[in-house]
């Protein structure tokens, strides 16, 4: 009778052990941070100068509209910018600074830094050369 209660006793722990819900730990594992940037798709919808909405004349002076790019951040260390679904650019990115300025391309001809001005689930705003540029992204 003692190796059958023993028995039931071990076969109720194996049952709590691998009925246990994991639950989604896929942010677990990186920084918050790391999980807002890399969470979707983020799509522009303005660029700021000194405090004006300046999307407008980004547009005739460069031709890019800014509600046609997205960024796609992934946790690999890589990124994607497409312009009207087309790849614009693509590279390597990583944090630097406590995670407030994002470096791309890091060692290339290409490297450059923009500083993280706002992040959380909805917005991504960083400043590169003195231009505010913001993004938004869908859940």
């Amino acid at each position: 009778m003692p190796k059958l209660r023993l028995l039931y006793f071990l076969f109720a722990a194996l049952c709590v052990v691998s009925l246990s819900s994991c639950g989604d730990d896929d942010d677990d594992d990186v920084s918050p941070n790391v999980a807002l940037l890399t969470r979707g798709e983020w799509t522009g919808s303005a660029i700021f100068f000194d405090g004006q909405d300046i999307s407008s004349e980004f547009e005739a002076d460069f031709g890019i509209d800014i509600t046609r790019y997205t960024s796609l951040f992934e946790r690999d260390g890589s990124y994607t910018d497409h312009y009207d679904g087309s790849v614009l650019a693509d590279g390597t990115w990583e944090y630097e600074n406590d995670e407030r300025v994002i470096l791309f391309d890091k060692g290339t001809s290409d490297e450059y830094r923009v500083v993280i001005s706002k992040l959380d689930e909805r917005e991504l705003y960083y400043i590169q050369g003195g231009a505010e540029f913001r993004f938004t992204r869908q859940n």
